[in-house]
């Protein structure tokens, strides 16, 4: 796992995460938060987030989902395994 420091609206604390979906330019991006390449990229909000939730749960880790402004909307956890749970072990909703 990697410490990924925030340098968006909500860069008052650090958040240690390890898959992330956000919006950038008029495109959809996920990534690992331990690389800046992106490894998806879509028009698509829902398909870049279910692509992101899919490689966390594939490798339990930590999922965070961003709004179009930069905030988190979204961090969800999930745990790895022979059959991994599609639903997350722990979820946080940050906003609404």
């Amino acid at each position: 796992m990697t410490s990924f420091d925030l340098t968006e609206p909500d860069s008052t604390y650090e958040l240690h995460a390890d898959v992330e979906t956000y919006h950038q330019g008029g495109t959809w991006y996920t990534r690992r938060c331990d690389s800046p390449e992106p490894f998806a990229s879509g028009a698509s909000r829902l398909r870049l987030i279910a692509i992101g939730v899919e490689v966390a749960r594939w490798n339990g880790l930590r999922h965070v989902i961003r709004d179009p402004d930069g905030t988190i909307a979204e961090i969800n956890t999930y745990l790895t395994g022979p059959y991994p749970s599609r639903a997350p072990t722990g979820h946080q909703r940050v906003r609404g």
